[in-house]
């Protein structure tokens, strides 16, 4: 049986062909998105990002993500509820944000990394 991210990997890889799934030692996976474009008002110009996949996805649905450590706002403030948090002992900026609604019939990693585009978008 494939693993329900792995099998929705070929969804984000048609918007982001980088894309890669990798399983994590909590039986959960990790997936990394490379090439996030940002707006104008971030330090960076792109970004990439870190979702972790809980075990029992769908059902369960991602909560926060991680960007580049070195990801501020241009004026060189950290971003909203975010801080430098380490993942698999790697520091990254990780992003407090949380969606409100999930469907684990319905949606998966596609509509996830959509919420995160649309968090970078609003830069604060």
């Amino acid at each position: 049986m494939i693993a329900a991210p792995i099998a929705q990997l070929d969804g984000v890889r048609e918007r982001y062909p980088g894309a890669s799934v990798h399983p994590a030692s909590d039986g959960g996976y990790r997936l990394h998105v490379p090439g996030i474009v940002l707006p104008p008002g971030w330090s960076l110009s792109e970004t990439s990002i870190w979702v972790v996949v809980p075990p029992g996805f769908p059902n369960l649905r991602p909560d926060c993500f991680f960007a580049d450590v070195g990801l501020r706002l241009a004026s060189g403030v950290e971003p909203a509820s975010s801080s430098i948090q380490p993942l698999d002992g790697t520091p990254l900026r990780w992003f407090s944000w949380h969606l409100s609604t999930w469907d684990g019939s319905r949606d998966g990693l596609v509509q996830y990394v959509r919420f995160v585009e649309r968090r970078l978008s609003d830069v604060r």
